[in-house]
Parts: C-alpha cells; structure tokens; sequence
C-alpha cells in the first residue's frame, strides 16, 4: 500500500534513513527514488541528499506501507543481524500488525502467549516463561508491575511501538539474564519519521460482554533547525470492557465410600454404593464445583515522547520517555456447589455414581449447601522510563553513553475484595456424564432474594507493588579500516533494581463466619440462621443483588440465575452487628507480613566483543566473538517465623502463642558469572546463510525465592481419615542462579526479496535449576514436613527446531490475481524440567507447547488489504496441584495441570478511502476457543477409559469474540 504526504523539506535536505534506502532499492533497483514535486517533473526525478537550493521547497513523498513493507524490513533485520534474530515491523506510523504487543510477538517462530481474562499478557520463549527472559525498550530494561520476573505487555499500548526484536542466540553487548530470549522493544525516532500527524479512532465490541469500547491515537512528529531537531510525541487512549465465563473446582481429592457419611449417618452408606463397589473403594471426586462470571474493565493510556538532536557530523543525542497507565476492574461473581464430603453438614447422598475410571460420574444430595461468591480485583498500573542517549563518533570509534531510570507501580492498598456468602437449598445434583466442559448443577429450588443468606467469610485485601530500575552504560565500537576484524565491541555499565512488595489483609476475615460466632458482640438482637447443620449470622435483603448469568459458556444446564453480594452493604452490616469486630476485616499492612518483601540487585558489567570478517574456501563468513562478566549484589529483606519460638506440651498441643511473631530479616549476598558465546554465519551462496551459535546464559532466581523468610504452620490441620501434618517452609535468598549452556543453528535461504525460508534448531543444557525439597524433620520435638527450595544437580533440557517461510505470489499469479501471500512458522519444542512425576515421568516445563503453529495469509492492493492470522500451541503444562491419595496414606500427591490444545483466528481489514483516510476492520478471537485445565494423570486415565479429558477438568473458561472498525487519518 502507498500514500503520497506532502511535506516541507528545510533547504532541499532529505535524510535517507537505512530503511528507506531499503525501501528505494525495493521500487526501483537503483538508486533513485521517484519522488513528484508540486512542478512538472523531470523525465527521470532524482532525489537529492543536499542542493544548492535555499528555499524551502514542498515535496509530495512517495511512503511505503503495509503488510508486504513491513515483512520485508523484517527479514531484511533478520538477513542482516549478526546473531539469530526474529523481527515485526509496524505496517506504518502507529500501526502495528495487531493491537496487542503480545499477541504481535506470537507470530514470530518459537513464541508463544499466555492470556490473561482473555488478553495477552506474557510471552514464552522456545518453551520458557517470561521469567527466563528479559524484555527491554530501546535496550533498556523496563521496569514491570509483576510480582515476578515476568514483563506484562498488556501496560505497553501497540501505537506506540515501531518494531520489536527477539534476540534468540547471546551476545557479550546483549542484557544479560534471559535464558530464553531478548525481547527489544523500539520506539520511532523524530528523525527517522519526519513531519507527520496521524489520528485514529476505533470502536470494539466484544460479544459476551455486549459492550462497545473506544480507542484514539495521536503521533505527532516535526523537525527542525535544517532537519537536525526533531520532536515526536504519541498518545493512545482506550477503553474495553469484557466478559468472560468460567468453571473451577479445587482438585480431585481420593476418598472412600465409607468417608461419605463420616460427618452423619454411615448406616445409610450401603444405600447409595454404586452396584459392585465396595465400602472401602477408592475414587476422586472434586471438592469445590464453581461458576463465575467476570467481567473486566480496562482502561489504558499511554505516551511516549523522543527528541533528537544532530550536532554537526558526529554527534546523535536522543531524550525519550514512556508512560503508561492502566487501570484495570475485574468483578467476579460465583456459585458453588459444595461437597459434603468436604464440608461438615447434615447433608446426605441420595444417590452416588463413579465411572470405571474411578472419577466421580454424577451425584445428587439432600439438605444441599451452596456458597455465592463475590470477587474484586482491582489493578492500577503505571509505568514509565526516562532515558538520555548519546551517541558520539570519532573516526573509527563510536561512544554510546545511555542513562535511564525506569519506575512501575501496582498501588492496591487493600482495594480487592473476597466475599462469600451460603445458602441452603433442599437437594442438589451434579452431573460429569453431558459431554461438555462443564458438569450439569441442579437446585431443588431457585436461589434469589427471597431464599435465606448466612455470612460467611469476608476480606478486604491487596498487593502494592513497586519495582524500580536506574542503569547507566558506555558502550563502544571500534571500526577499523583494514583488517580481518570489521568491529570491537566494548562496554560497561551498573544496573540497580529495586522490586518490593507490601501486602495488605484484614487480621481475621472469618470474623464473622461459623466458629467465630462467639466473638462477635452485636450491637442489636440479630437474627441466626441454620444451613447445612451450622448456625450463621443471617444477612439482611440488600446484601444480596438479584441476577442473572444467561448465555453461560460450555453449554452445561446451570440454574439460570444466581444473585450476586452487594459488598458494600455486607461490610456496612457488618459494622453495625459489632464496629469492633468489623476492624478485623479491614485490610492491614503486613498483616501477612510473609507475603511482605523486596529485593534489590545491583549488577556491573563489562564486556569484550570482537567482529570477524574473511572467506572460508571463498565464501565469506563473520564470526562473532564475545565475554560478559557480570557480578551482582543482592539484598533481601522479608518478615518470618523463628523456629525456636516453637514450644508444645507433652500431648502435642502447642504451649503458647510466642511461634507467631514475623520479625523482620534482612540478607546480603553476592554471585559472579562470566558468559562467553560465539556467533557464526557463513554465505554459502548469494542467497543462502548458515549461521551457527553457542553460548552460556543465565536467569536469576525468582524473586520470592530468594525472599529469607520461614513460615509454619504448628497445629495439625485435621483433615480427615488421619491426614494432619504440621509444616514449614523456607526461603534461601543465597541461591544461584539458573545457568544454561546453549547450541543454535539456522540455515536461511533468501530467495528474492519476495520470499525467504528459513530451518532453526535451538539445544539448552540447564544447570542449578531450582526445586523445592521436602523433608521429614523433628522440630521442637515434632514432626515437620519442611519445604526448602535450593539448587538441583538435575539437568533440564529443552531441544527443537523452527521452520519459517515468506512468499508473495505476485511473480506466479496474473496480474488481477497480484497481491497474494503468506508468512508462517512451526515450531518443535521437546523438553525436560529434570523433575519426575509421582510415576516417575519426565515432567515438561511449564508453559512449553511441544507443536506450535503461526500463520498469516494476506491480501495486499494499493488501496486494500486484507490478512488473516492463525495461530495453534498444543497442549502444554500449566502448574502443579495437590491432592489427597491414600497411595501416600497422611500426605498428599503433586501432579500437573495441563492445558489442552488451544487456536485462534483473527481478520483484519484495511481501505484506502482517499491517499490520507483509511478504514479498518478487525474481528478477534473468531473461534473463541474454550480454555481449560485438566490433570495428566486425570487425562491418561480418562482417555484409557474412552471418556473426554474435558468432563473431568478443574478449571474451564470463554472469553468471546471481538469486533472493532476503525479510522485513521493522515494529515
């Protein structure tokens, strides 16, 4: 696609940037570039770097765009890179190919994305988690609102993004810390864009939601003093509202038909046995069934700004900065359907069925409890950087000296909320048997405003969380004239980040539930209420919202409508029943003081890199050699119990009170590492590139890992059947950090500038891999189950391949058929976390997909385009979770939950309307693919037995599908 812009040209100077040089050879193969003045051109128009001319002169500029551009700049990135990089390119100033960074970044080879309320919020890299890699803004760590390492992409608005790097293989000049990946994120230059002032407005509708949502943009760029000063400013501002629907249950527990009725009457047990099982069988069945509806409100805005400033012929100095801010609401209500196996009531199976799997099939109970749920999870983002560059040429040598501070914010003082509130009905049913997702619940009666409410437990809650990074470098490159070696590279630098997190929570939130009945003094004679055997303060009418919760995702038969809890009239009754317990439920800080913590890390590097360039029996090659040396201090501080506070009776009761007190510790250490790696490419042909790449890598401890607390937890917890264990965990702040020893290859043959493909293989030998060990200790003269993380001699790997292919078909289809494409990869992941499973298997990392599909078929004219985007991971493991087995008879088992295979289509459109207006269409998420979760080893014995993996999930979601049309000026 083109559009002609006019603009003022001060004294005849246009300054060529490298791409638009590209861009000129792509048009017409030479050198020139056919630009029309407002006056008659010449026969052959020759556009000239500098004239003789004085006026100002108004030129009309031919400017290159769209989706055919913008693959091209990126392989011409990828062509030309000395190490093994993947590039996207905005299709023009403030268009990006998606308006989602992250889900941008899912089209390169080997990344994939992790959503959050339907959103893309965080990217792996060739298997690994944005924990293991390290995402900066022009070059510079962004500082990120993540409890973890984790970078979350959703802060950073697409408008405001020129093209995005990820680094695969290391090198010494590289930030140093991702195992996985490099992930560049660049801004535009004043320069590089020139005069220019661009508009858009947009409209989304999402259809679960039914919502329509705006967005506006706003470049602005001019420049100055003879084009040597530019100034470029970009806003984006937007609003969304979505929906999304889910369901969840907490684990699958073993239990045993005679455990049924332990809480009532077991003389009924024979009555509702499944024909041929017996009392003692075992099975699993789950804990919590749960619906909830969210839905989310997002608001971002954000901006960034950029000078540019050339002095004379060898002085570049920038000041750019970034700001986002991103305010999120997301409200959650929910209805559970609770087991009486798991909660003491008066509840009886009426009938009870267990498939041949030995998951529970479906079941129907009398004097049924069920609890409604009300979640609030507010999150107020804002991030910013501020950095000063300048770039300094002397002869054969290059200073750069770059100076940045970079400051995010998660301020939530205790805005969350978890409220939950129960109901009794006469009967309950449940249902795996329906072939969906989601089990069938049914009610004996409808719950509204009208049935009876008890209180229940009630919080007020949240995480304030700041990081803070502050970097100053002097890097160098040394460009001899003569010689073998082409380029040095040299530099170095301090780096400081800072990253606390304050937790606030109420000091009892059950204050007001079950067993606390006789801490509560009220003020008035307040109505009690029995449901499921326990008494409960009873809730007055406006507590609780009539409503409805129609078109639920999964197609499973659910009561039509649950009310939801108006939380603010549930705290003000709470208020008056007792003002001085109502204090226990407010949130304060440090109230779980071991979620209370910070780190900080100071880091200095220096590096050695040296470029070579020769002929290997006559086809030239560059090798790349390089060393980091990093070093880096580390200061923690957290809040944790003192073992030796521990004191029991003789009959095992604790003898006081003194285990709970978190006094605050501190902890300073340090580690060193040097990181050599090696890049190599070879032509060997004009079009063909081997490039091979070794290198050692590392990633830092996560950071509540290296948090120096302890927690216990001294009483028994009086499960069940004998399950009771007193535990405690630890933290090491002193641990290592990840290392990893890495081989990469990449044979790349571009054959036109119309197409390229390209075959990638990756190899990563992980050492020090982190892991939680659990032992048997005798503490204060009990036993303990203590989990302490440390570093394992287990080796992980993670080896595949990528393939990745461009063409347009304008040289094979007929003129009325010219502007046809493609551009997909696949890519192969086959890993090993060095960690087994309770069987004994090889467990994968999490978040890695062993098959990953990304496809782009396009349709580009002058004035249209049209591309459609497809994108397939296959399942992948999401967490570990826990559950009772009497295989493990007073313990628990750990398996993992996994994802299943999961893809999305996605359409965009753009018009032409005129060379300075142009519409677009967009529709996202046009499958709409249902999210869920299930066990591994849950899966392998359902698919043994025949049955779906899907009826037996614990976790399930739909988030709906998008539509958005918009408009984008060009003045």
């Amino acid at each position: 696609m083109t559009s002609r812009i006019k603009r003022t040209i001060k004294n005849n100077k246009f300054l060529l940037t490298p791409i638009a040089s590209a861009v000129c050879l792509i048009l017409n193969g030479t050198l020139n570039l056919a630009v029309a003045a407002e006056t008659e051109p010449t026969e052959k128009p020759v556009l000239s770097v500098e004239t003789n001319q004085q006026q100002d002169e108004e030129v009309e500029v031919i400017h290159v765009r769209g989706i055919v551009s913008s693959l091209k700049e990126a392989q011409n990135i990828k062509k030309m890179s000395d190490n093994i990089v993947d590039a996207i390119v905005a299709e023009d100033i403030g268009q990006f190919p998606d308006q989602n960074v992250a889900e941008s970044l899912q089209r390169i080879p080997g990344v994939s994305v992790t959503r959050v309320d339907g959103e893309g919020q965080k990217v792996t890299i060739r298997g690994l988690s944005g924990k293991y890699n390290v995402t900066t803004f022009n070059g510079r760590k962004l500082a990120s609102d993540s409890q973890t390492r984790d970078f979350n992409y959703d802060v950073i608005a697409s408008e405001l993004v020129g093209k995005i790097e990820v680094h695969k293989t290391q090198q010494a000049k590289l930030q140093e810390g991702a195992v996985g990946g490099v992930v560049n994120i660049y801004s535009r230059k004043p320069l590089d864009v020139g005069q220019s002032l661009v508009l858009s407005v947009e409209g989304e509708y999402n259809e679960r939601a039914e919502s329509t949502n705006p967005k506006t943009s706003l470049i602005m760029s001019d420049v100055f003093n003879d084009g040597t000063f530019g100034a470029l400013a970009s806003f984006v501002h937007s609003k969304r509202t979505s929906r999304y629907d889910a369901y969840s249950s907490s684990n699958w527990d073993d239990w045993q038909y005679n455990e049924l009725h332990h809480r009532s009457n077991p003389n009924n047990i024979e009555d509702t046995l499944p024909e041929g099982a017996a009392i003692n069988d075992t099975f699993r069945m789950p804990n919590w069934p749960r619906v909830t509806s969210t839905e989310s409100e997002r608001e971002r805005f954000g901006g960034t700004v950029a000078f540019q400033w050339l002095i004379g012929d060898n002085l570049d100095i920038n000041l750019d900065g970034l700001y986002s801010s991103y305010d999120v609401d997301n409200r959650s209500k929910a209805m559970t359907v609770v087991m009486p196996n798991v909660y003491s009531s008066s509840a009886t199976y009426t009938d009870f069925n267990a498939g041949p799997d030995g998951f529970l099939a479906d079941a129907a109970w009398n004097d049924a409890t069920v609890e409604l749920l009300e979640t609030g999870v507010p999150r107020k983002s804002d991030t910013y950087q501020v950095g000063l560059n300048a770039n300094w040429l002397l002869d054969e040598v290059t200073l750069n000296f770059d100076a940045s501070i970079s400051k995010a914010k998660n301020e939530d003082d205790g805005n969350g909320n978890l409220v939950v509130v129960r109901a009794g009905v006469d009967g309950a049913a449940i249902n795996f048997n329906n072939g969906s997702s989601i089990p069938d619940i049914s009610l004996s009666q409808p719950l509204d405003q009208n049935a009876k409410y008890g209180a229940h437990h009630s919080r007020r809650y949240g995480d304030s969380i700041e990081d803070e990074i502050q970097r100053f470098v002097v890097d160098g490159t040394w460009e001899p004239s003569e010689g073998i070696v082409t380029a040095v590279y040299f530099g170095s630098g301090y780096t400081s980040e800072q990253k606390d997190r304050q937790n606030y929570y109420p000091n009892s939130p059950s204050i007001f539930a079950l067993d606390h009945m006789d801490d509560v003094n009220p003020t008035f004679d307040a109505p009690t209420i029995d449901i499921g055997g326990q008494t409960m303060w009873q809730l007055p009418s406006n507590v609780i919202i009539p409503g409805s919760s129609n078109s639920f995702a999964g197609g499973a038969s659910l009561p039509s409508a649950w009310p939801s809890i108006n939380v603010d009239n549930l705290f003000n009754y709470f208020q008056t029943l007792d003002p001085v317990a109502y204090q226990e439920l407010l949130p304060q800080a440090n109230a779980k003081r071991g979620n209370t913590y910070g780190v900080k890390e100071e880091t200095v590097h220096a590096y050695l890199e040296a470029k070579l360039e020769e002929e290997l029996f006559g086809l030239p090659y560059m090798l790349d050699l390089g060393v980091r040396y990093i070093k880096t201090d580390v200061t923690a501080y957290g809040y944790s119990h003192n073992p030796a506070n521990l004191a029991f009776n003789s009959d095992g009761t604790l003898a006081n009170d003194a285990w709970k007190d978190k006094t605050l510790v501190e902890y300073s250490g340090d580690y060193s590492e040097v990181l050599p790696s090696m890049n190599f490419k070879i032509n060997l042909h004009d079009d063909v590139v081997l490039r091979l790449a070794a290198a050692k890598a590392i990633s830092r401890p996560f950071l509540s890992q290296l948090t120096p607390k302890t927690n216990i937890s001294p009483e028994l917890d009086g499960g069940s059947a004998g399950k009771e264990k007193r535990t405690m965990y630890e933290r090491d702040p002193g641990l290592a950090p990840y290392t990893s020893k890495q081989f990469d290859t990449s044979l790349e043959w571009y054959y036109s500038d119309d197409g390229n493909l390209a075959f990638a293989t990756f190899f990563k030998k992980f050492e020090n891999t982190l892991e939680d060990k659990v032992t048997s200790e005798v503490i204060a003269g009990q036993d303990f189950s203590v989990t302490r993380s440390y570093n394992s001699d287990n080796e992980a790997l993670i080896r595949g391949y990528e393939l990745a292919w461009y063409q347009t078909f304008d040289a094979f289809l007929p003129h009325s058929l010219a502007g046809f494409g493609v551009a997909g990869n696949y890519t192969y992941n086959n890993s090993t976390s060095g960690k087994n499973d309770s069987e004994g298997d090889e467990i994968p990392f999490f978040g890695l997909s062993e098959h990953q599909v990304n496809l782009n078929l396009f349709y580009e004219i002058e004035d249209f385009s049209i591309n459609a985007a497809y994108n397939y991971r296959s399942d992948y493991t999401v967490r570990d979770v826990s559950h009772w087995t009497y295989e493990t008879f007073g313990s628990v088992t750990t398996e993992q939950a996994t994802a299943p295979a999961w893809d999305s289509l996605s359409i965009s459109l753009k018009y032409d309307i005129t060379d300075n207006l142009q519409l677009s269409a967009d529709a996202y998420n046009l499958l709409d693919p249902e999210e869920y979760l299930t066990v591994n080893a849950m899966k392998t014995e359902l698919l043994t037995a025949g049955a779906s993996s899907a009826q037996y999930g614990i976790g399930s979601s739909s988030y709906g599908r998008s539509y958005a049309l918009g408009l984008r000026y060009t003045f």
